[in-house]
């Protein structure tokens, strides 16, 4: 890394001699006036290139430096820049070798247990890629949770994916052993069964209870004795969700008068200093702000909350609109209890109201699905 500089003085054919005598390399010298001469110097001797020039009275100017001095020069005087750029470097490279998340897919109701046996094993954010071997742990995965007829294991980026297939029920039919039966996972009322093994408990057209035997561990063979098996099968069955919600028949409204106050303050990820305090209004409407304050290369910001006050005042609400309300709201929270993409075959509304003052709706929802159960 070379620096060019032009010195000024008398007798330069000296200078030349002198910082050879001190160690200095100096190339590419040439006169460019009768008291000037254009040199190139190694950045790291540029100061005692500039004592040597003080002592005998020379004046030393820098014309140009290569680039590699002015991008050193540049991070010293960044110095926050450059541990900046460093710890990124540094982050980029750890998050490529490093386990930053666990996602667990598929999984439904084995997910827990899914975690659980990868914590065992000692796998968690923060942990290195290649402290775990993703054979060995997909095979203990497959060894402690026999529900699941799959897993894959694969890294996103930063993200180790658990990919989880859940065992069909009826895939192992008419396996001997200790009797398991299958129960009932909600009410409702019996659609369609089919066996594969175990003996029906129940027929299309039944009503159900949670926990109800749908399908007993317990065959009889062609001798007329009885076996314990596994039951497997699949039952569907008609069932409901329920939604309740009320509205107000008084509505409620603000209006802003007009009149603020700022409250502002900055904040670093571990602290937050006031720098212009204000009070709440007693009803207001809150708006916040966030700034960058650049320049510092800090993670450092600035947060503007404004307070705007407002005066609330009631009015009535359209009975109508206060019944169509609480049914949306009602119909939302009942829907919420149905399995992703459940066909609505009914829907049974009933409205209500207390007091004069509000408007209830009670909304539900009939679906088929699958209620097969495991018992423990």
């Amino acid at each position: 890394m070379q620096v060019t500089v032009e010195i000024e003085g008398i007798n330069l054919e000296k200078l030349l001699r002198a910082a050879a005598d001190s160690g200095i390399v100096v190339t590419g010298a040439q006169r460019t006036g009768p008291r000037t001469m254009r040199l190139r110097v190694r950045a790291h001797q540029m100061a005692a290139l500039r004592a040597l020039c003080a002592r005998f009275g020379w004046e030393l100017r820098e014309i140009r430096a290569g680039s590699l001095v002015r991008a050193a020069r540049f991070l010293r005087r960044r110095a926050m820049l450059a541990a900046s750029l460093a710890l990124a470097v540094l982050l980029v490279w750890l998050s490529g070798r490093m386990i930053l998340a666990v996602r667990i897919e598929n999984a439904q109701e084995h997910a827990a247990e899914v975690r659980r046996v990868l914590d065992q094993a000692g796998v968690r954010p923060g942990r290195f890629k290649a402290a775990f071997s993703i054979d060995e742990l997909r095979a203990r995965l497959s060894l402690q949770l026999p529900g699941l007829s799959f897993v894959g294991l694969r890294y996103a980026g930063s993200t180790l994916v658990c990919d989880c297939r859940s065992a069909t029920i009826g895939e192992q039919a008419d396996v001997p052993g200790e009797g398991q039966d299958i129960v009932a996972a909600q009410p409702g009322i019996i659609t369609r069964i089919s066996v594969s093994s175990g003996t029906p408990q129940v027929t299309p057209g039944q009503a159900v209870i949670k926990g109800q035997v749908l399908i007993s561990g317990v065959e009889r063979t062609q001798k007329g004795e009885l076996r314990a098996v596994r039951a497997q099968g699949q039952v569907s069955a008609r069932v409901y969700a329920r939604g309740e919600a009320r509205v107000s028949l008084t509505q409620t409204n603000t209006v802003e008068t007009g009149q603020t106050r700022t409250r502002v303050t900055v904040r670093t990820p571990w602290h937050a200093h006031v720098v212009r305090d204000a009070q709440p209004f007693a009803s207001q409407d809150v708006s916040r702000e966030r700034q960058v304050i650049v320049g510092l290369y800090l993670p450092l910001w600035r947060e503007i909350e404004t307070y705007a006050q407002t005066e609330v005042f009631s009015s009535p609400r359209d009975r109508g609109d206060a019944a169509s309300m609480a049914q949306g709201a009602a119909e939302k929270i009942a829907k919420d209890q149905c399995p992703y993409g459940a066909l609505i075959l009914d829907k049974w509304v009933n409205y209500s109201m207390i007091d004069n003052e509000f408007v209830y709706a009670t909304v539900v929802l009939e679906y088929e699905t699958a209620i097969a159960g495991r018992t423990k």
